[in-house]
């Protein structure tokens, strides 16, 4: 079975000496466990991100999450929502243990909190562009909550409410050009108010949720009151913090 999920995280690539990309400094802060760091390609020199994210075994939950977040990020397509371009699963020597790593390439970005730092923006500017920010990852939110589509075996298209579960100012990433985009998708789950949750991401995983960006409901486990709610609540909850 891990062989399967290596596959489908890893694609053709078996390890880091296969990774077509360079990992240079991370920065100070990410989302979650993951260490996201800045990055080149080996082919061109093009500058990348690279989100890393150990444990000690393969079943580790966060890497179980992680690649949940991994099979997300390649299949969700939106202009707000962080742009997948690669990703492998390795095992990696860490002195004297293995551990199992999942590397994800996107294109370059900064942690959101970095880059408020960087700029120090004050007054107007700075609330006009948080405006801005802010309008942006709520158009992210808002595909996923209501208009996302897929295509299943038979290539019907099937219109799917998703529901993020982690809106957070460490799941928000920013582009050279100042644009905001989401991402941190392992908890990211499929919404069906007729059917039960247990095997959802969401209930999974809530754990990885910093509990001040958790709604009541989601806090005290209420999947009876999520399931009669709309898709969009949880994920407002998040804004508003």
């Amino acid at each position: 079975m891990f062989k399967f999920l290596k596959g489908v995280v890893g694609g053709s690539g078996t390890g880091i000496k296969d990774l077509p990309y360079n990992i240079g400094e991370p920065y100070p802060s990410s989302w979650g466990s993951w260490t996201h760091s800045r990055g080149t390609s080996k082919e061109d020199g093009s500058a990348v991100s690279i989100f890393l994210l150990s444990g000690s075994s393969s079943q580790d939950g966060h890497l179980v999450a992680g690649r949940n977040g991994v099979k997300r990020l390649r299949t969700v397509r939106h202009p707000n929502i962080l742009s997948f371009l690669h990703s492998t699963e390795a095992e990696v020597s860490d002195g004297s243990t293995m551990k199992h790593t999942i590397y994800i390439v996107t294109e370059p970005v900064m942690p959101l909190l970095e880059k408020i730092k960087e700029l120090n923006l004050n007054g107007t500017q700075r609330d006009e562009y948080f405006a801005w920010g802010l309008h942006q990852i709520s158009k992210a939110v808002s595909f996923l909550n209501n208009d996302y589509h897929d295509t299943n075996d038979f290539l019907d298209i099937l219109i799917l409410f998703q529901v993020h579960g982690n809106v957070c100012m460490a799941s928000v990433v920013v582009t050279p050009t100042l644009d905001w985009k989401l991402h941190a998708l392992d908890v990211l789950s499929e919404f069906d108010g007729s059917s039960e949750v247990s095997n959802s991401a969401m209930l999974q995983y809530e754990w990885l949720v910093g509990s001040q960006y958790k709604s009541m409901e989601l806090a005290k486990s209420d999947w009876t009151t999520i399931r009669k709610s709309p898709p969009w609540a949880i994920d407002s909850w998040g804004m508003g913090e």
